[in-house]
């Protein structure tokens, strides 16, 4: 909601303030994953060599319009063996454990395979995502 773009605006002011010369890529917000913040940068039309100095209004309000607002569409799974859990995600010292809550930015909940969860294959992944999903769905 309105709140959420608010904090985020307010958060991604600071990072710009601390890191002015840096590149985009280089200072990855909440610790998204490498990959995740390079699609959310392409998504937002952003080089990722850009400094973020240089990041003007616009810009900064399309990113945060994107990580606010976009949806993301399941087409299914494949049969082959693809489905394993990869280390990297969200650090579990970001989210308040008990609702999944991130500590940063109020109303932004994250469950399943984008925690910094890493265990063994064939079931722990799909019981950390119900699990999580689960505790992030027990809200007020």
């Amino acid at each position: 909601g309105e709140s959420n773009f608010e904090e985020l605006t307010e958060y991604f002011q600071s990072v710009i303030k601390e890191n002015t010369k840096k590149k985009l890529f280089n200072i990855r917000p909440f610790n998204f994953p490498k990959r995740l913040w390079s699609y959310l940068l392409e998504r937002s039309e952003l080089l990722e060599e850009k400094p973020w100095g240089e990041l003007g209004k616009k810009q900064l309000n399309k990113l945060i319009q994107i990580i606010c607002n976009d949806t993301y569409h399941v087409k299914g799974k494949t049969t082959f063996k693809e489905e394993f859990v990869t280390c990297g995600g969200i650090s579990l010292e970001s989210i308040n454990i008990k609702t999944m809550e991130s500590k940063h930015i109020k109303n932004l909940y994250f469950a399943g395979e984008i925690l910094d969860i890493d265990g063994i294959t064939g079931g722990f992944n799909f019981q950390a995502a119900w699990t999580t999903a689960f505790i992030a769905s027990k809200l007020k």
